[in-house]
């Protein structure tokens, strides 16, 4: 089965927006085994909405319009349709109480053409806009389904998931059950999880495996469709096995928490305590840890010593360490988290020191960065990274980095290429 997405919008061609809504759907309708053949762009405009949806119809069996369903004269999209269809429009009397009422609450004036967000195709499904006022559809004709959404994609997401994604389960997948597992890696490029896992990448057959990038993770997707769950689980199982073969030593867990969220239940499950002191990362180690739901029960401060002066006084980083080893070192790593977990009383302690960028250090190379663990009755360790020259892109890899070490040490797994300190 076969898509194409038309997004109406004139700002998205002139760069005031952004089209999220397109890698959204693409994501949501390849998982469920419907390829996106196109998606296009166009403006407001019902001449230029009637000739793209003439030539989805030659090439797509679901034909997917965003944006173009509010109250201006500009909103197009329904009317257009109606004529195309040659289907007149009634209107959805729910969703116009709803759009009368909203105006009087917030005292908001009602726009002359309010009435076309409540209305919809003869005979189709309205899509209750459930963060919106607009009105969505979902219509079947004799030959393509029409799916109709708001351009807005606090209001999109919503929609599909909540009332659009079932009907399609429904209607077009005969009541198939879709069973997903998500793995989470970490430590590769989408070009080396790509090359890894080429064998075994498909959006056909069953189950089907796609990869995402989720900032600098990696999503791996495996999505089995089944007439229930039990058979379902079973390719899907099988599946996990073939990418946890592949893709072992990346894989940092399942699901939707990333890596700060890992570590956050990993810390609350074990009762401890977490500290940090950040030189190049300037605290966005400990924003990052201090942002966590519930970070109170397992973090009570940090330190950030950017300066060499600021390591001495405040956290007491010798100055013998600094001069004989510099602050690009394992010697300096050592020191920085061992005095911070003392100062803090945690459990364990990370430090983040090195060369950000663009310039480099103590003749270290941009991207050389030094991150040390800290626990206590336990001998503190270094890894040395080498990241890229892009400063900023540096310094999210060092937090991440630090956060899955972390994980790795709460999970008694082994760390390679560490340098453990002599005392």
């Amino acid at each position: 089965m076969k898509a194409e997405l038309i997004t109406v919008s004139s700002s998205l061609l002139t760069g005031l927006a952004v089209n999220d809504n397109a890698s959204f759907l693409t994501r949501e309708l390849s998982s469920i085994g419907i390829e996106m053949t196109q998606a296009v762009m166009i403006h407001d405009s019902s001449e230029k909405l009637m000739d793209a949806i003439l030539r989805a119809e030659d090439q797509a069996d679901i034909i997917v319009i965003t944006g173009g369903l509010g109250p201006n004269a500009n909103d197009i999209v329904k009317t257009t349709l109606s004529e195309h269809l040659n289907k007149p429009l009634v209107l959805d009397e729910d969703t116009q109480n709803r759009i009368i009422t909203y105006h009087k609450n917030s005292d908001l004036v009602m726009p002359e053409n309010n009435q076309l967000q409540a209305l919809t195709l003869l005979d189709s499904i309205p899509l209750v806009n459930i963060t919106g006022l607009a009105l969505g559809m979902f219509y079947q004709s004799d030959s393509h389904t029409f799916i109709l959404l708001p351009g807005p994609t606090d209001e999109l997401i919503p929609m599909f998931n909540e009332k659009t994604k079932p009907l399609i389960l429904e209607h077009l997948l005969e009541n198939k059950v879709v069973s997903k597992k998500i793995i989470r890696l970490f430590g590769l490029t989408m070009a080396q999880a790509h090359h890894d896992l080429a064998d075994l990448l498909t959006s056909e057959g069953n189950p089907f495996i796609q990869i995402y990038p989720d900032g600098l993770e990696i999503e791996v997707e495996i999505t089995a469709i089944e007439k229930d769950e039990a058979k379902a689980n079973q390719p899907l199982a099988k599946a996990e096995q073939e990418v946890e073969a592949c893709a072992g030593t990346y894989i940092i867990g399942t699901g939707k928490n990333d890596l700060p969220n890992i570590v956050r239940e990993l810390l609350i499950e074990k009762e401890l305590m977490i500290t940090g002191a950040e030189s190049l990362t300037g605290g966005a180690f400990l924003s990052t840890v201090s942002s966590l739901f519930e970070a109170g029960s397992f973090f009570e401060g940090g330190v950030v010593t950017y300066s060499e002066t600021i390591k001495n006084e405040v956290l007491e980083v010798t100055k013998e360490t600094i001069k004989k080893y510099g602050v690009v070192s394992a010697e300096c790593a050592f020191e920085m988290a061992d005095k911070t977990l003392a100062k803090f009383n945690a459990d364990i302690a990370v430090s983040l020191t090195g060369a950000a960028g663009p310039s480099s250090l103590e003749g270290e190379i941009p991207g050389t960065v030094w991150i040390g663990i800290a626990r206590k009755d336990k001998k503190t360790f270094a890894k040395k990274f080498h990241f890229g020259y892009k400063r900023n892109m540096n310094r999210e890899y060092s937090v991440w980095s630090a956060f899955n070490m972390v994980r790795q040490v709460l999970l008694g797994e082994e760390i390679e290429d560490v340098v453990y300190a002599s005392k």
